[in-house]
Parts: C-alpha cells; sequence; structure tokens
C-alpha cells in the first residue's frame, strides 16, 4: 500500500486537469465561422487542441473596442494543440472558418489554467 500512496497525488492532479477540459464540437456550414468564446483574466494560460474535417482557418482573438487582436492564427489546419498566455482580461474565442462550398467538423477540447495556479 505504501508504494501506492506516492502516484496518488499525481492521479489526483490529473484527474483535475481533466475534469476542466471542456469539449468543443461544432459543424460549420461552407464559407461560415464557428467560435467558442469564454471569458479570461490577464495572467489565465488557454490551452487548446482539436482536429478539423476538412481543414480550415483557425485563430484565437479577442476584441478592443472595433479592433480586432488575433494574436494566434492558423491556414487550413487541419489539427492543432497548443495554449496561450493571456494578457487581457476579456472574453476570447477560438474560431474556425469553413472553406466555401465544404462544410467542417471540428472536434477537441479547450482548459484554462488560472492565473497563479500550478
Amino acid at each position: 500500500m505504501k508504494r501506492l500512496l506516492p502516484a496518488l497525488p499525481l492521479v489526483l492532479a490529473a484527474s483535475a486537469a481533466l475534469a476542466q477540459e471542456r469539449p468543443i464540437q461544432l459543424t460549420i456550414a461552407p464559407g461560415k465561422v464557428g467560435e467558442v468564446c469564454m471569458p479570461l483574466e490577464a495572467g489565465d494560460t488557454l490551452a487548446w487542441r482539436f482536429k478539423a474535417d476538412p481543414a480550415a482557418d483557425f485563430n484565437l482573438h479577442h476584441h478592443v473596442g472595433e479592433q480586432v487582436i488575433m494574436p494566434v492564427q492558423r491556414k487550413a489546419a487541419a489539427e492543432d494543440r497548443a495554449e496561450h498566455a493571456i494578457d487581457r482580461r476579456n472574453d476570447w474565442c477560438l474560431m474556425w472558418t469553413a472553406p466555401a462550398g465544404q462544410r467542417v467538423t471540428v472536434a477537441g477540447a479547450w482548459a484554462v489554467r488560472k492565473a497563479g495556479a500550478k
């Protein structure tokens, strides 16, 4: 039993990280966009992973007044796994754009590591 106890915190930490993941399941009409948005604080870290079929343009963005700030852009992304350190309190959006003439399905997940969390 003593051998199992040191591993217990790792199992619990992994379970907590998995519980924080939120699913992404989108079907996007040809030429249209699909978004998943969430409020984030400066210092948070947003992580995401997805597969798109067929590939679609992807970005992470937020709005400041009428300006769109887009720190992450991927052209024709069939899949991606990354994270981004949030520098401004705002509503942030993961966005996919389906190619003209093609319906896109996106499946994956996103999670937020709050500022100061390990």
